[in-house]
């Protein structure tokens, strides 16, 4: 909401700091907006929220969403409480060190399947299938995920997993996407290091937490069965 526009289209003689009060007991935060892609098409996420719909209200389905993520040594400084005038820092160290992480979450009862990976490819998405499998009910599995090259690959073997691909430009629509930010924000947001060891083990303990712990995945999520 600009102040200028509601001052001119009102006829308002309210301060700007009153309207920002204002703002802020109805609710309101200063929020950066976040970029949308122009080329989503509605009518394809339209047809898939429907469909998706269907398969989440059929009983005799699993459905797990699954993405892939970078956990970087030195991710980049995010928003933290500090005195007005000071300048915050945030350790930098240039090597680039990170890991991948291959997950998937079932949003109904919040479970965690997910294995680090040196790369994310399609040997090592096929690895991440065969996990998924084995961690999976004895059911027809229906797994969402993006059009990423390695999830069309035709050589790969998906056994009772059917996948459900999200339309282009909807990441929206992966509920694991939060759950991505949810582990950044809680375990990365102070965390610098030099040593790959010390990165992995840290990126464990924060994984180990999510699998313990399905009540946190499952808010996160907000999806039912």
């Amino acid at each position: 909401m600009d102040h200028r526009v509601s001052k001119k289209k009102y006829l308002l003689t309210i301060s700007y700091s009153h309207t920002c009060y204002v703002l802020r007991q109805m609710g309101y935060v200063r929020l950066k907006p976040r970029s949308w892609p122009l080329e989503q098409d509605e009518a394809r996420r339209g047809a898939f929220q429907q469909r998706l719909a269907e398969v989440a209200a059929d009983p005799a389905v699993e459905l797990w969403f699954q993405d892939e993520s970078g956990f970087a040594a030195d991710p980049k400084p995010r928003r933290v409480m500090a005195l007005k005038g000071s300048r915050p820092r945030h350790g930098y160290t240039g090597t680039h060190l990170r890991e991948n992480v291959v997950g998937a979450v079932r949003p109904w009862d919040g479970k965690l399947a997910c294995l680090m990976m040196p790369e994310v490819n399609t040997e090592t998405f096929q690895i991440f299938l065969d996990h998924l499998q084995a961690q999976a009910l004895d059911r027809r599995i229906v797994l969402v995920l993006d059009n990423a090259s390695w999830h069309k690959a035709k050589r790969l073997h998906w056994g009772r997993i059917e996948p459900f691909y999200l339309p282009p430009y909807s990441p929206d629509f992966n509920c694991i996407e939060r759950l991505w930010l949810d582990i950044k924000n809680q375990y990365f947001t102070y965390f610098v290091t030099k040593l790959p060891k010390e990165l992995s083990r840290h990126l464990e303990a924060a994984l180990k937490f999510y699998i313990d712990h399905p009540e946190v995945c499952r808010q996160i999520c907000g999806a039912k069965k």
